[in-house]
């Protein structure tokens, strides 16, 4: 099955998603045909293994929807600065129809977006803009929440876990936080240590291996991304404790851990479709269609029950 699958997928949902007053619109009555259509789409960053399926979605929806869609991103996660200039620049282009974002932080880009009067979306990671179309991503509190009951099911009640997040105030953090503490407290697992790392394996090993010292009686971790899940893994691996550890997103790279036994599983997103959904919206606002405020595009728990199988479909959203 090729990734280009996924179109036919795509519109569907988001005809579902459109409201019948936006959908009896046409181009005709917007002054806007597809073909004419240009969208900026500013992500977090275009150098990860993560964004890299963001992406992907991107550019298969603005080819296979026939629409100009100019795709940036600074050079890290926290470029701050450079992404809010490519934002600036995007806003003052009279020939973007439609703009969407991926803010690195959501307050400050709200602050940049101003009034401008361009059809805004958020994806991945959304942001308190009154004027938003919609926010395209995954539900995090409740799919972290999943993967923390994941977890306490195998851990058993009266368990003892540690929390590693990115960083802290973070939108997406936050509710990935307050997802797997609520799913694991729901199995009777205390968190008894909260810490941040960045989004980093290194940090989040080091951070571990503090854990471990301060918490002996430690039999599980969930972190904010797959990155930390493996320098928790790694730490651990370490100082010869054999823990239950959960990432989050479902990259290749988390996926093979799983199935390596390194880590015991990953909440994985679906950023694929984050992409091909968003451009799907931005090109539906442009023609003057009315949206859900947010479009669900779902996840998954990740084990190695399914892990090989998972792995064999991210490679196919890459063309691999």
């Amino acid at each position: 099955m090729k990734r280009r699958l996924f179109a036919a997928l795509g519109a569907a949902a988001l005809a579902l998603s459109a409201c019948s007053m936006g959908a009896s619109e046409d181009a005709s009555t917007t002054g806007a045909d597809d073909d004419s259509i240009k969208v900026g789409v500013l992500l977090k960053t275009l150098s990860s293994e993560y964004w890299s399926y963001v992406a992907a979605g991107v550019e298969d929806a603005a080819e296979d929807l026939g629409v100009d869609v100019q795709l940036q991103g600074p050079a890290s996660e926290t470029s701050y600065d450079e992404q809010t200039n490519m934002l600036e620049t995007m806003l003052a282009d009279d020939s973007m129809d439609a703009i969407v974002v991926a803010p690195l932080q959501p307050d400050s880009v709200v602050a940049v977006l101003g009034d401008t009067e361009k059809p805004i979306l958020f994806v991945d990671t959304d942001a308190p803009y009154e004027n938003k179309v919609t926010y395209i991503g995954t539900g995090n509190e409740e799919a972290a929440r999943a993967g923390g009951e994941a977890a306490a099911a195998l851990a058993g009640e009266g368990a003892e876990a540690a929390w590693i997040g990115v960083v802290q105030g973070n939108t997406t953090t936050d509710q990935r936080e307050a997802g797997f503490v609520a799913g694991l407290e729901s199995g009777g697992v205390t968190v008894t240590a909260k810490q941040y790392a960045e989004g980093l394996a290194d940090k989040a090993a080091s951070v571990m291996e503090n854990i471990l010292t301060s918490n002996p009686n430690l039999t599980v971790v969930v972190t904010g991304n797959d990155e930390m899940a493996s320098g928790a893994a790694r730490a651990a691996q370490s100082a010869g404790r054999e823990l239950i550890i959960f990432g989050f997103d479902g990259i290749q790279a988390g996926v093979q851990n799983v199935i390596d036994g390194t880590v015991t599983g990953t909440v994985a997103q679906d950023p694929y479709a984050m992409g091909y959904r968003a451009v799907e919206s931005a090109v539906a606002a442009a023609r003057g269609e009315t949206l859900d405020e947010f479009i669900d595009t779902g996840s998954r728990i990740i084990t190695s029950e399914n892990a090989e199988d998972y792995l064999a479909t991210l490679r196919e959203q890459l063309g691999e």
